[in-house]
Parts: C-alpha cells; sequence; structure tokens
C-alpha cells in the first residue's frame, strides 16, 4: 500500500496483509461460488483500509491455505448438558452403538407421546424403511448429502457458549423437514422455536424462525417471504449490535472526497 507523508512529500510503501475469513469445504460445495465469497471478503477489507489515506500499489503475494477437515462424527449416547436439558425441546435417544443419527431420524418420522428417547423393536423395525445404502456409521456430517438424497430434508446446528448456530442447512425443500443437534452426537430437535427462542427473542409467545439465519418471525408467511431472499447468502447466525449502540467517526482528516 502507499501513501503521500504530508510533511515531507514523500512516498511511502508498506505490505499489509488482508485476510478471509476460514470456510468449511466439501464436496457438495460449490468452489465458484465460495472463490467470490473469499475474494469479495478480501476486496472490502482493502476497501476500508484505503479510507485511512492509503492507496494500493501493488500485490506482493496472494496465498490460499487449505488443512484437512475433521468434523465430528456422531457416536454413542452422551448426556446433554444441563442447559440443554433444561429446554425441552431435543430428545436424545439412548443408544448404545454409534447409529444415533439413524435412531433421530426414525424418531422425528415416527414421534411417540412417551419414553420417546428408547430405541425400541418397534422403531427398529421402522428405521428399516429409510435408505442407508452406502452409509456408513459413525455418521460423518459431510455424507448427510448422500442420506439425504434419497430420504427426508435435514438441518444440522451446532452449540457453543454463545447459543445454537447452523452447522448444515439443507438446499432441498421436502414435505417432511428434520432437525439435529451436533453435541458430541446427533440429538433430534423436536421443538426448535423452545430451543433458540431465548438467544433470539425476548417474546415469551410462539415464534417463526429462519433455520438459515435464527432471524424469527411472527408468522408463517413472513418467514417464507424471508426465505425467498435468504437463500441467496450463506447460513449463518445473525448478531446485531446491542440496542443503543453507537458508531462515531473522530478523525475527519483522514477522510476523502468521493
Amino acid at each position: 500500500m502507499e501513501k503521500t507523508d504530508l510533511k515531507t512529500g514523500e512516498s511511502l510503501v508498506e505490505e499489509h496483509q488482508f485476510r478471509s475469513i476460514n470456510e468449511i469445504v466439501l464436496e457438495s460445495t460449490n468452489k465458484n461460488e465460495l472463490w467470490s465469497l473469499l475474494a469479495e471478503q478480501v476486496l472490502e477489507d482493502l476497501a476500508k483500509f484505503q479510507m485511512s489515506g492509503w492507496t494500493f500499489h501493488s500485490i506482493v503475494a496472494l496465498d490460499i491455505h487449505t488443512v484437512g477437515y475433521e468434523p465430528l462424527n456422531g457416536s454413542s449416547w452422551v448426556p446433554l448438558p444441563k442447559f440443554l436439558a433444561s429446554k425441552k425441546a431435543i430428545i436424545n435417544m439412548k443408544n448404545t452403538d454409534n447409529q444415533c443419527f439413524k435412531w433421530c431420524i426414525a424418531r422425528a418420522l415416527n414421534p411417540v407421546e412417551r419414553d420417546s428417547e428408547r430405541i425400541t423393536k418397534i422403531l427398529r423395525k421402522q428405521a428399516e424403511s429409510l435408505n442407508f445404502k452406502g452409509i456408513e456409521f459413525p455418521m460423518n456430517l459431510k455424507d448427510v448429502d448422500k442420506f439425504e438424497s434419497l430420504n427426508p430434508e435435514i438441518n444440522v446446528f451446532g452449540y457453543k457458549a454463545e447459543g445454537v448456530h447452523p452447522l448444515r442447512i439443507s438446499k432441498l425443500k421436502r414435505e417432511k423437514k428434520v432437525r439435529l443437534l451436533e453435541n458430541k452426537h446427533y440429538c433430534l430437535v423436536n421443538n426448535f422455536s423452545r430451543l433458540v427462542l431465548m438467544q433470539v427473542s425476548k417474546h415469551h409467545g410462539a415464534i417463526e424462525i429462519c433455520d438459515r439465519c435464527l432471524n424469527h418471525f411472527p408468522n408463517k408467511k413472513a418467514l417464507e417471504r424471508h426465505k425467498q431472499n435468504c437463500q441467496n447468502h450463506n447460513a449463518n447466525r445473525i448478531v446485531l449490535p446491542k440496542k443503543g449502540t453507537i458508531l462515531e467517526f473522530k478523525n475527519h482528516n483522514r477522510s476523502m472526497r468521493a
């Protein structure tokens, strides 16, 4: 980057680095779209930096860093943390094998009122109707695409201290949708609104929530209108600044005439 010293008139050239954020690349990822997204992030940071008086001089190097991705595999039963269990929005299947993914899908398609976490003979029989051809257990997140092509629509979420966030959102539109929570193993989300309500709204009644961005809406009609635009963007949880937050700009001497 280059800029002129106002006192001496000397031209200064310095190296500055601009980086994009890390992205997960799976077999199903559109590489051209991803490249455009990452390049746009770098160019946006570059444009912001030039507002401080610097101008673009030249490119010294362009590096693309990659590392092997090892997603978590769903395995045998793991107890839910108390703060998740207390929400009464998750069915944690009590499996002793590594097929928690299978039992979650089977339960989602065959709900029961009592002991829904138990894997009964009836549930095992019901699971036989699902197509697991070519699927290996424990279920890897990247293999969900393969399973979903012949089965229900599946969205997978993760959980950190700040709340629920999307890990994998389906591009399909099926009549039946299954939501899973990846918490060292797969759990079935049977009440999505109750699971994420407190992190997205202070409203205590039922609301409609977008799986991709976790924005909330008063009814399904409003949600469907939102989805038409939201599906054109990556699945991310939107975090807005706190109410009353003020952004100020004081260094007017560093501004440039447009």
